[in-house]
């Protein structure tokens, strides 16, 4: 973990985060092997003209039934557009450094992969009409490291928006929750109705179910982080407990 430079009596937030983004080998690596895919996929012209492309590689319930059991894990590589990949990768650059600074780039791997592994899996659940175009990008995990981080610094501004971590974790899970049982082909009453009114549509163009299960994998991973830690002193400290409650005949028998 690294010291922050003081200037001035005040920390340098901006020295901190470059030298975090430099040191933070996993999220480089992943970025950049997102937009060399990126860079192939356009160049031979996008989805328009290699749409073959995106139903093998993205996640759908037919490419699964046709035997492409590697979408699970290759859907989250491409992304439909220049656009979409930058905003994924914004959010790797922006919380990835803090996440390999905190608890290593293995952990961040650890995360991301499940979050993306959790998105496409509720995804396949909670779009039980089907998809008319195949799942892709790596929001799911960039969702789980977002949540993540917000679990184990809920106190923590999170810059650059003005509310506290647990705030945004509890209103990232709300919002994606509520989009996708909003989705009219789980038949939800209530929900369903008001999700064909407001235009919601269950084509997979955007997957709030994705979203949903990338947050559960960082919510989840959080708390996991945050357990009570077993230590000497307090098996010590239990073990005198016990012994204090036995008496003094119970202690000698041993």
């Amino acid at each position: 973990m690294q010291t922050p430079t003081m200037r001035g009596g005040s920390v340098s937030k901006w020295s901190t985060m470059g030298r975090d983004l430099l040191s933070a080998r996993m999220t480089l690596l992943g970025v950049l092997v997102l937009v060399l895919i990126q860079g192939v996929v356009e160049k031979a012209g996008g989805f328009e003209a290699k749409p073959e492309w995106f139903g093998a590689i993205g996640l759908s319930r037919q490419g699964l039934s046709n035997g492409c059991y590697w979408q699970p894990f290759s859907y989250a590589l491409i992304h439909g557009n220049w656009v979409h990949l930058v905003i994924n990768v914004v959010g790797l650059l922006a919380i990835g450094p803090r996440i390999e600074r905190i608890g290593g780039g293995r952990l961040f791997l650890v995360l991301l992969v499940s979050g993306w592994l959790a998105g496409g899996l509720f995804h396949l659940l909670l779009n039980p009409g089907g998809e008319m175009i195949p799942l892709v990008g790596i929001s799911g995990g960039v969702i789980a490291i977002l949540l993540w981080l917000t679990g184990v610094s809920p106190g923590s501004r999170m810059w650059p928006l003005p509310v506290s971590g647990s705030s945004l974790g509890i209103g990232i899970l709300l919002a994606s929750a509520i989009l996708a049982l909003l989705n009219p082909s789980l038949g939800i009453p209530y929900l369903s109705d008001l999700g064909e009114k407001l235009g919601k549509s269950a084509d997979g163009s955007v997957s709030h179910a994705c979203h949903l299960g990338g947050a559960l994998v960082g919510w989840v991973f959080a708390r996991w982080t945050l357990r009570p830690r077993v230590s000497l002193a307090k098996l010590q400290k239990e073990r005198a407990r016990r012994e204090a409650a036995d008496g003094p005949d119970q202690r000698e028998l041993r």
